[in-house]
């Protein structure tokens, strides 16, 4: 397993081909990690979930207090999926936020799911297979749309970040 505490710098230079594909002249698209931070503990749930969010925003200089439950996704790998959808056909595809359909061409369009997959699988490489993942919200300066997701291994907690800013 790769080191841990690399797994931010390592998402953000993976993240550089997928961001390219989804910029458009107006915006920027984003896709990066926050702190890690160890998680040790018992089963997923709300409480706890919320918890490890927290320490990882506590990690870094932001501030931000988690102000909602962070409810765990039926699947562990479901975090997967959702960054997949939102890069090939959710919000931050160009042609969402456009009525030109053509902005991106198939190949394109699977080319980001493919550097999506790309990322997930650094993202374990480094931490180890998501066990709990759940969506958590966070801070979100200047971005138009955004997601957070709390993602929880056997040993690390960290919550990815991505969206689409001005």
């Amino acid at each position: 397993m790769l080191n841990p505490l690399d797994a931010p710098a390592a998402v953000s230079a993976a993240a550089e081909p997928l961001e390219d594909l989804l910029d458009d002249c107006n915006h920027v698209a984003s896709v990066g990690l926050f702190h890690v931070v160890p998680a040790t503990g018992t089963a997923p749930g709300p409480d706890r979930m919320g918890r490890l969010a927290q320490a990882v925003y506590d990690a870094g200089p932001s501030g931000y207090r988690v102000g909602t439950p962070v409810e765990p996704f039926e699947s562990p790998q479901a975090w997967r999926e959702v960054l997949r959808r939102q890069v090939t056909d959710g919000f931050m595809q160009p042609s969402r936020r456009y009525s030109d359909p053509g902005l991106r061409t198939p190949a394109q369009i699977r080319r980001t799911g493919e550097l999506a997959d790309g990322v997930c699988d650094l993202i374990e490489a480094h931490l180890g297979p998501v066990r709990c993942s759940g969506d958590v919200d966070g801070p979100h300066t200047g971005s138009i749309q955004w997601r957070n997701l709390l993602l929880v291994t056997d040993d690390w907690a960290t919550v990815m970040a991505f969206g689409i800013d001005d």
